[in-house]
């Protein structure tokens, strides 16, 4: 969920609270874990709200009426649980938490033209680790970075479509040792459709696939993902 609200001229504030579910399954073989020694599908689950991210922008017009540009700072906290436990009490791996531990800075930019009855827009948001969290585990630092070109001319319909970089160094553990199996860089091409309901109510699908991926080691990866938001505006 996003909350945004404008607070002063050009001043805007937001609000990034996500709501996780990750679910992890691997197939092990007789002897691997002594929970099931038999082997067999394993499968680990978290759920929850993750690390809420808030930030205050800054709205900048240099080109007087073109590219506006919106300039913002905040902090990541660390509110989402780090204590998920398998079906046999052992806490799951950091990288299976829906939260992290600990309390980042976070900025951004972004920019928009329209462009007849398209709307361009392109901007970057930068999470840097600052601490390990209790476990000692400390999570890369990420630059994302998004282009995107949507029609807007309908009272209907939209649509776009988006390019998307996404750049993790690696996370360590154990106080600095670092993991082999996280961080590398990643590009998306997705494909955007939605739907304007009401006049205050938005709902959008995302197809969004990998065209280049450069990982460190053995990190798994998907052929797709599909995601689902809504958006709904309201005064206050």
């Amino acid at each position: 969920m996003i909350l945004n609200a404008g607070i002063f001229p050009n001043v805007s504030f937001s609000a990034f609270i996500p709501y996780r579910y990750i679910l992890n399954e691997k197939v092990l073989f007789r002897g691997q874990n002594d929970n099931q020694y038999e082997g067999g599908l394993y499968s680990r689950e978290a759920y929850g709200i993750g690390d809420i991210i808030l930030q205050m922008s800054y709205q900048l017009n240099p080109l007087k009426g073109h590219f506006p540009v919106l300039i913002g700072a905040g902090v990541k906290l660390a509110n989402g649980k780090i204590n998920a436990v398998d079906k046999y009490d052992n806490r799951i791996s950091d990288n299976l938490q829906v939260g992290s531990g600990s309390v980042d800075p976070v900025f951004s930019l972004y920019t928009n033209e329209p462009i007849g009855s398209f709307m361009f827009s392109t901007g970057a948001f930068t999470r840097i680790s600052s601490r390990e969290n209790i476990y000692g585990y400390k999570y890369g630092n990420e630059l994302h970075a998004l282009t995107n070109l949507d029609y807007i001319e309908s009272d209907l319909f939209f649509g776009g479509v988006q390019l998307y970089y996404l750049l993790t160094t690696r996370d360590t553990y154990q106080y600095g040792k670092i993991a082999r199996d996280r961080g590398g860089k990643s590009v998306f091409f997705s494909a955007k459709m939605g739907s304007k309901i009401t006049d205050d109510f938005d709902l959008e699908i995302i197809f969004q696939k990998p065209v280049h991926q450069d990982l460190n080691e053995s990190q798994l990866t998907s052929s797709y993902s599909i995601q689902i938001g809504t958006l709904y505006r309201f005064t206050l």
